[in-house]
């Protein structure tokens, strides 16, 4: 089970790197457009157009920023090497037939063909989870589900 759980972090590692590094290259594009646009006799349109790009940058910039900072938290979380059975940060769990890593809040990821939800030990079902053990239930979708392994 570590193996995998490795796996999973190599996986959530690579995805946001490739995001951090297409964001880069958009921001580097905007940055660009914005240096390029020069000042024409349209006036009010050349100040609305040069006011969207960058807003747009600093939209760009800011998701940059927190997709290093997820990034961040998963190098963290992967260097916990504690075998607990409670919940904790690094352990993943399954729940019914879907399955948890408590790590960063970076959503779903497929590794060797099967679906795993990476979330925060803040995230309302973090929160649920956190110091529970195998056989104990939480009240998922609506209806109380058994952990049915935590590693």
């Amino acid at each position: 089970m570590q193996e995998l759980k490795e796996k999973i972090f190599q996986a959530a590692i690579r995805q946001l790197k490739e995001k951090i590094s297409l964001l880069q290259q958009e921001r580097k594009a905007v940055s660009e457009g914005i240096l390029e646009d020069t000042k024409s006799s349209a006036g009010d349109k050349f100040e609305t157009g040069r006011e969207m790009m960058t807003q747009d940058l600093k939209t760009i910039e800011s998701t940059i920023e927190k997709l290093q900072e997820d990034l961040e938290e998963i190098y963290r979380v992967q260097s916990i090497k504690s075998n607990s059975e409670a919940v904790r940060e690094g352990s993943l769990i399954q729940l019914g037939t879907d399955f948890f890593l408590i790590s960063a809040s970076i959503g779903q990821l497929e590794v060797e063909g099967k679906k795993y939800f990476l979330l925060s030990r803040n995230s309302p079902l973090g929160q649920l989870l956190i110091g529970k053990k195998k056989g104990e239930n939480v009240l998922f979708r609506g209806k109380p589900q058994a952990i049915l392994d935590v590693q």
